[in-house]
């Protein structure tokens, strides 16, 4: 009987340290990824960044919008004009040229990002293909509700997140986690 030899040990990262973030070697920079369904919900992201920025943290902010996937509609039904399509594409296109305004008037570095798909699994592989170390959701407070709402993707996407953490901030951009 013979022994084998040790696994190779990684050297990239700390091995307690999430800073690395889905394998990729570690960085000086926090790179966020902030899901916006409408331009006011940059509003708890940025301010969760400003604050990491003045605590010394630098950080970069991916804004993802998740649009509904195409369907593809069988044969002999009706499908939806190239006007309509392009009515929605520039009403996305504004929505994320007003948040980006909102993040470089506080001087955040970031880039955004428009993709299809079911909400869920799309923004979850965003995080993992930009290398983003935390999804931060809008804590929202003004009704039971949005509420609900919020906590209920910010629970699913806590279980079935790969390699961010998941977080909520509120208006004052102070974080926590989602309910449990």
């Amino acid at each position: 009987m013979h022994a084998s030899h040790p696994a190779p040990q990684r050297l990239d990262r700390a091995p307690d340290s999430a800073a690395g973030g889905c394998g990729k070697a570690m960085q000086d920079t926090l790179l966020l990824l902030l899901p916006i369904k409408r331009a006011s919900d940059i509003i708890y992201g940025a301010r969760y960044a400003r604050r990491l920025q003045e605590w010394g943290i630098k950080v970069s902010v991916s804004l993802l919008h998740v649009t509904s996937a195409p369907l593809h509609p069988a044969d002999g039904m009706p499908q939806l004009g190239p006007s309509d399509g392009d009515t929605l594409d520039l009403a996305t296109r504004q929505m994320m040229h007003e948040a980006g305004l909102y993040l470089s008037r506080t001087q955040i570095v970031f880039s955004t990002h428009i993709f299809a798909g079911e909400l869920l699994f799309t923004i979850l592989d965003a995080a993992e293909l930009l290398g983003c170390h935390e999804i931060v959701l809008p804590a929202f407070k003004p009704s039971p509700w949005q509420r609900r709402f919020s906590g209920t993707l910010a629970r699913r996407l806590a279980r079935a997140t790969r390699c961010a953490t998941v977080l909520l901030a509120d208006t004052d951009g102070m974080s926590g986690a989602p309910p449990a």
